[in-house]
């Protein structure tokens, strides 16, 4: 009994040890940072930087925290930039995550805006989307790589969306939408013709809970 008593507690003294710990910021733009211990269910740090951008009003946020590996878009210790961008509105990220206690202190730079000679379909503005009147095109910025539509159908409606993204969401788009949406299609570097509906703004709050 002795013997089943100090293996326990010296179980339980393993798993406190090295249990992971990682900064969290307790602000939105991280000007102040803390140290916490991680649940179970958290087996990584990560840093998120996000702009969203509806056209009149952006918003930049860094969160830091304890993560599940789920989260995180690329291995560990890799820097990625996430974007989804309709032109007159886009969100994009820059993530990355580590496995090692504390390990998240840096603060990534926000994405690259910069346009990079892409140029894809698109939608003039929301009203425009709205009203399936999308006959123009838009420039790509930053890591943005791919052309890219999205069709489904909610509350019985089909909704479709088309713009910029960045490769490595292609896939994880259609697994984002289909937490609220039926039989979702996501489509990079495609031609298409265009009717569109107003999605975005759901997508990115989606996206960034899933990041984090």
């Amino acid at each position: 009994m002795k013997l089943l008593l100090t293996v326990c507690l010296t179980c339980a003294l393993f798993y406190t040890v090295h249990s992971l710990s990682c900064h969290v910021c307790t602000d939105q733009l991280c000007s102040n940072m803390t140290t916490v211990q991680c649940p179970d269910s958290s087996t990584v740090c990560i840093t998120v930087t996000s702009v969203i951008n509806n056209g009149l009003l952006g918003r930049l946020e860094i969160h830091k925290n304890c993560s599940s590996l789920t989260s995180c878009t690329t291995p560990l210790s890799t820097e990625v930039e996430l974007s989804v961008n309709l032109g007159y509105s886009q969100n994009s990220y820059t993530q990355i995550c580590c496995n090692t206690d504390n390990c998240n202190m840096q603060t990534l730079a926000i994405p690259s805006f910069i346009p990079n000679g892409k140029v894809c379909p698109a939608c003039a503005s929301a009203h425009h989307s709205l009203a399936g009147i999308c006959n123009t095109t838009m420039q790509c910025v930053g890591a943005e790589n791919s052309c890219f539509t999205s069709d489904f159908t909610s509350d019985s409606s089909k909704k479709v969306e088309l713009g910029c993204m960045t490769k490595n969401l292609c896939t994880t788009q259609a697994a984002i939408l289909s937490l609220f949406a039926d039989n979702p299609k996501v489509t990079c570097d495609a031609s298409w013709s265009i009717r569109i509906g107003a999605v975005l703004p759901v997508l990115a709050l989606t996206v960034y809970k899933v990041l984090v």
